[in-house]
Parts: C-alpha cells; structure tokens; sequence
C-alpha cells in the first residue's frame, strides 16, 4: 500500500520537473513580431491562414481576421516568427456555411489564387527581424503579388 506522505513527495517531485521543463521553453530561437493584412482584388481577405516557413526553425501561423489581418504565432499566441528569410503560404477557401470542417469532403475552392497556398508555387517571401516587422500582402492574379 502506498503512504499518502509519499504520494505527496512524488507529485512535489513531478511539479519540479513540469516547472524546470518550461523554464528551459524560454530559451528557444529568437523571435520578432509579425502582423500585416492580406487583401485580393483591393478587398481585405476575410478568413483563412497565413503561414511563415523559415528556411530554418519552427514555422509560425496565424489566422486572417474578417479586416484581413493577421498576428503570428511560433509557440505562444502572437508571439511572432523566427528571425531569418520565410517563404509564405496562404490559405483561404469558401466557408461551407452548416458543415463541420470534418465533413468537407472534397475541399472548398481556395478564395485566393491557388500559387499561393504551397511552398512549391508561392512566390511570397519575408525577411523576419528582431522587433516588430508588418508585412502586407497584396494578392495578384498574375502572381506578381506586392509585399
């Protein structure tokens, strides 16, 4: 049988490892703020992602706001992206309007033009620096988009 005295050591125990392991969080890579706004056709775009994929480090998201903007995230909510060069993905599509996201089946069309929702087609870069940095982006149908 186990003695409450050493449930309680164990779990004091358990509680100081938890709180050491999240201490060591805050020494992860080194962020800046990002916030901007993406707009298509001279409109805001009311919903969807915008993901920063740095050439090294964990990638940062956000989701775009019915004004079009956008605050990112790497670990805590708006804490921004890693330092460095991103590559920039957007995703927006058609909201199934009474459907859960589990029964969309096939995918709604994308709200933007398509070159911008993969690594492999987008055309989108930003440089991420210590600080707070906004990048804007102005989607174009012909792929020329202005950031």
């Amino acid at each position: 049988m186990v003695s409450v005295a050493r449930l309680v050591r164990g779990a004091g125990l358990a509680g100081c490892v938890v709180a050491l392991a999240l201490a060591g969080c805050s020494s992860g890579p080194k962020l800046g703020l990002v916030q901007g706004k993406v707009t298509y056709k001279g409109k805001p775009v009311p919903h969807g992602n915008v993901n920063f994929i740095p050439k090294a480090g964990p990638p940062a998201s956000g989701e775009i706001g019915p004004d079009g903007t956008y605050r990112l995230t790497t670990f805590r909510n708006h804490d921004g992206a890693v330092l460095g060069p991103h590559t920039v993905v957007i995703v927006a599509i058609e909201k199934n309007a009474g459907k859960p996201v589990e029964a969309w089946n096939p995918l709604p069309p994308p709200i933007v033009p398509a070159r911008y929702t993969s690594v492999a087609t987008t055309d989108l870069r930003a440089e991420v620096k210590e600080g707070e940095n906004t990048f804007n982006f102005d989607l174009k149908d012909d792929g020329a988009a202005r950031r």
